[in-house]
């Protein structure tokens, strides 16, 4: 008999709630229902595990209780990734990714310090405990399209940037004046603005159809204002061009702007996209 089948019961007859005397090991823990396919066996087994949040995923820990083997659940996901996930009344397909280096070690961290327990688990085995991030499986078209977006505006930054090398390395012809360095760069600023301007007026409908994207939404529209005080200064940089002295400023301008972008892309691919499928 499955040993978590009381647990998996009470949990789904109370809205994701288990009595403290079934609770056990999870009494005190956020617990939700993960349903993988068997690695080998292609069958369906339902775990009731701790989980967190993170910037609009669900994350999960290994620990297996501290046994020197993880999960069978992880091993389920890895050979078929996409999953079931129950959180209170919601139940979802997700895609899990196991997460490692320092974003894992930043999670597993802050989930010591929110249950200690969990600290005990990691001191009382030999293996690194792994965490996986259950992301709604909802990618698509959207998607796609996103990620062709920033695909073009990442290859406008490289252009702009090549450019700007070719100029101070003497490659090549030198313009009389640097305004063909400046069509560029203002192309790519403006092609920059227009698509955060576009987002910025979708994010509030997305926040409301999806709540548990806030945290990631909030960081975005923070970063969107990172990245519009960076576009500005280089606009700045880009209207006063009359120097050699000036071109250079401007490399280091889009050297910073290219940093921060590589960032935000990254962070809204992964966890925006399958939203924005739905929306």
């Amino acid at each position: 008999m499955d040993p978590n089948r009381e647990v998996i019961d009470e949990f789904r007859a109370n809205s994701g709630r288990v009595p403290a005397a079934l609770g056990g090991m999870f009494k005190e823990a956020k617990l939700l229902l993960l349903t993988t396919t068997g690695a080998r066996s292609g069958r369906r087994s339902t775990t009731p595990t701790a989980y967190a949040e993170d910037a609009g995923r669900l994350i999960v820990f290994a620990t297996n209780a501290a046994r020197p083997k993880a999960p069978a659940w992880l091993h389920n996901l890895r050979a078929n990734p996409t999953v079931v996930v129950e959180v209170g009344e919601t139940t979802y397909d997700a895609i899990a990714t196991e997460i490692t280096g320092s974003e894992r070690d930043r999670l597993f961290a802050d989930q010591v310090a929110r249950d200690p327990a969990f600290g005990v688990y990691q001191q009382n085995t030999s293996r690194v405990i792994q965490v996986v991030a259950l992301t709604p499986a909802r990618v698509g078209a959207a998607t796609a399209q996103l990620r062709e977006i920033h695909a073009g505006l990442r290859q406008q930054l490289a252009d702009t940037l090549t450019a700007v090398d070719a100029y101070l390395a003497g490659d090549g012809p030198l313009p009389e004046s640097p305004k063909e360095l400046q069509q560029h760069c203002l192309s790519f600023c403006n092609s920059l603005h227009a698509h955060h301007t576009r987002e910025d007026g979708v994010f509030p409908r997305l926040a409301a159809d999806f709540p548990e994207l806030k945290p990631a939404l909030d960081r975005l529209t923070r970063e969107h204002k990172t990245v519009a005080s960076l576009n500005e200064q280089l606009i700045a940089t880009v209207e006063r061009l009359t120097t050699r002295g000036d071109v250079e400023t401007l490399r280091a301008d889009l050297t910073r702007i290219a940093e921060a972008l590589e960032t935000h892309y990254t962070y809204e691919e992964a966890h925006l996209g399958p939203a924005l499928d739905a929306a």
